[in-house]
């Protein structure tokens, strides 16, 4: 049975294809639930309403795709929420392995450089990212290099980070196949400096 929370993730969710409308859509379903429903949304990751919205479905998106459509929604509500998400990103990045860490350092990494909490989301990345299972460090890296490439305050944490052994081997084994940009971070949105 699906919610009024569950009708404002999907909200979010269909808009996937585009952008510019899912980050709008996110804006207002954020401001419209406001940050109280920052811990209830976490407790719904790993069940999206059924049956899927039309185009969303295994035919259309392949194994799992509705639930990480619906999953990348409730972690740009987060990223809307802003320093209200932090605690549950921090705790979704850095607790056990699941395939949502990499959406949650993504998010924490944007929200840092946006200006929230940057230092520490740094030094917390510093510290914990060495431990994180080797997926984790590709689905953390991988969208961080696609934002940083068009981004520049992303590129200029992204830069923080790069330095890292672990960081390095994820961008080098996600660039050699072809899924991230090759340009350094930062190159095209800041002419490289």
């Amino acid at each position: 049975m699906a919610t009024a929370l569950d009708a404002a993730v999907t909200s979010v969710a269909v808009l996937i294809d585009d952008a510019e409308q899912f980050r709008a859509r996110a804006a207002t379903v954020a401001r419209e639930l406001g940050p109280s429903a920052v811990e209830e949304l976490a407790t719904r990751f790993h069940s999206p309403p059924r049956p899927e919205p039309p185009g969303f479905g295994y035919e259309q998106r392949g194994l799992g795709g509705w639930l990480s459509t619906w999953q990348f929604a409730i972690f740009e509500l987060f990223f809307q929420f802003g320093a209200a998400a932090l605690p549950v990103l921090r705790r979704v990045a850095f607790g056990e392995y699941d395939w949502t860490q990499g959406n949650a350092v993504e998010v924490l990494v944007r929200l840092a450089a946006a200006g929230v909490e940057r230092e520490r989301t740094v030094a917390d990345l510093r510290r914990e990212f060495p431990r994180f299972r080797y997926e984790a460090t590709l689905y953390s890296v991988g969208p961080l290099l696609h934002h940083a490439a068009r981004d520049p305050a992303v590129a200029a944490v992204v830069r923080e980070l790069e330095d890292m052994p672990e960081w390095r081997e994820a961008a080098e084994e996600l660039r050699a196949a072809g899924r991230v940009p090759d340009a350094e971070p930062g190159a095209a949105a800041d002419g490289g400096a």
